[in-house]
């Protein structure tokens, strides 16, 4: 029980007191307050597994938080603390100088919705349940659905109905393959059968292989359309565009992350049968087309979010590639890095659309003019995110492509260094035009740096990972 009162007390409390009829200013303190304690609790709870005390975390007999669950869960408070302690400052100057009136209470549910989405992408990290981790996503499925839906347009309703259906279809799908399982713990491995996760990892030589295998692929088809796998796509650059800058952040820095690790989830208990080949060959392949299909899409792209939205995608294909490779540590390095620079970008470029009231591309010119910081803020994020060194997601693609190598993935190293090199050159010649040449009209200045602070600090950490990534990876194995 006070597992549970640690995790749920302070997004539950702040939700609540944020759809009370508080002024808004309070409100705000409230959740900034709420989501920095729950990130503090968060570490507090995980500091055994962190500092590898204990290797595993037991709380109850299904929730449980091992190594790979503790950096996730470290991570993803992080990026909601990022996100939320920034939303104040971009209602508020949205309300200001974006030309747009928000009714106090449409900000009250944001909040809302936002910390108990906090709550539920916290629970699929501690979930030692293939259920109970069923559960979780599809609960961050609907607290985030009022986020896309914040602005209450016709784009903002479609982009929802297309989160809603498209993701839907995935979960059932990844339920499927959650029973399929469960029927392959029955078949002499099991008494009854299970899903709690360390059971079934105990006994996986004995799982029925035919029923796990499709359990296998009905999940990674699930969970993949969760994640934004290529062709299973579609909702998420509609969604990542439409949601206010902060909800974007989180739906790239860290529910992506959730999808994947339930793939990491499944992939682990796979990969100790007899028929492991199916669980490192095909998300090697299928995440090195992901972020072939991303690069070649980010060429024509027309949104200022919809760019960084196919970015999550590629970075989502490298990641798959290290869950094929079966790197727990190159996983989480990739994820961490993406997870810190886009964040970054999405909040700066809610910024950006601030300034020139449009998130047309082909309308922000001269950024560096308007905003010398956040210009230069700008250029940082996304020089990180498309992995330049000295940021860390440069150690990252380049210690997956040599483990590629290592595995005689040569296909699949072969359509990664295209696909990061496409990629590479698109993005830079998007932030180029953002960055140079002359306003196409008279753009409103933002006052204060607190717009720039959470950019600021989190572009610093792009910087301080791929300085101490490396000499971090050569004492610890990948």
């Amino acid at each position: 029980m006070e597992f549970f009162a640690s995790l749920c007390a302070f997004p539950v409390i702040g939700a609540a007191l944020s759809a009370g009829n508080f002024r808004i200013e309070i409100v705000r303190r409230i959740v900034i307050a709420a989501i920095c304690l729950q990130a503090i609790s968060a570490a507090i709870l995980c500091s055994p597994v962190l500092l590898e005390s204990v290797p595993i975390l037991r709380f109850t007999a299904d929730f449980a938080v091992d190594r790979i669950g503790a950096y996730f869960l470290m991570l993803t408070n992080f990026v909601a603390a990022c996100s939320l302690s920034h939303a104040p400052t971009f209602f508020r100057n949205e309300g200001l100088f974006g030309g747009k009136v928000i009714p106090p209470q449409h900000e009250r549910l944001f909040y809302a919705s936002a910390l108990l989405f906090v709550l539920a992408m916290n629970f699929v990290f501690v979930a030692d349940n293939l259920g109970l981790l069923w559960v979780s996503i599809e609960a961050t499925t609907l607290f985030s659905a009022g986020l896309v839906y914040f602005s209450r347009d016709k784009h903002a309703l479609e982009a929802t109905w297309k989160y809603l259906m498209v993701c839907s279809v995935g979960i059932a799908f990844a339920l499927l393959g959650t029973i399929l399982i469960f029927a392959s713990s029955q078949h002499g491995a099991i008494s009854g059968g299970s899903l709690n996760v360390r059971e079934l990892l105990g006994c996986a030589s004995h799982l029925e292989p035919k029923l796990l295998e499709l359990g296998y692929i009905f999940c990674l088809l699930g969970y993949g359309t969760k994640a934004g796998i290529f062709p299973l796509h579609t909702w998420l650059p509609d969604a990542h565009s439409e949601a206010p800058a902060p909800a974007s952040a989180m739906l790239s820095g860290a529910l992506l992350n959730c999808a994947l690790f339930a793939i990491w989830r499944v992939t682990e208990l796979v990969r100790l049968t007899e028929h492991h080949g199916i669980c490192e060959s095909v998300p090697v392949v299928w995440g090195a087309l992901t972020a072939l299909a991303a690069g070649l899409l980010l060429v024509h792209q027309y949104g200022i979010k919809r760019l960084w939205a196919y970015s999550s995608i590629e970075n989502v294909g490298i990641m798959l590639v290290a869950i094929g490779l079966g790197s727990p540590l190159l996983f989480f390095l990739q994820a961490l890095n993406h997870s810190v620079a886009k964040v970054a970008l999405f909040l700066l470029s809610g910024n950006i659309i601030q300034y020139y009231k449009t998130k047309d591309l082909s309308q922000i010119r001269g950024l560096l003019q308007v905003s010398p910081t956040g210009g230069l803020l700008f250029a940082i994020g996304a020089a990180a995110v498309t992995g330049m060194p000295p940021f860390g997601a440069f150690i990252a693609e380049w210690l997956i492509l040599a483990k590629s190598a290592d595995a005689t993935q040569g296909i699949a190293v072969g359509i990664l260094l295209v696909a990061l090199a496409v990629c590479f050159v698109a993005v830079s010649i998007h932030v180029s035009r953002i960055l140079w040449g002359a306003p196409k009209h008279e753009i409103s200045q933002l006052g204060g740096f607190s717009k720039y602070l959470i950019p600021s600090l989190l572009c610093i950490c792009t910087i301080v990972l791929g300085l101490t990534a490396l000499p971090f990876l050569l004492v610890k194995p990948i």
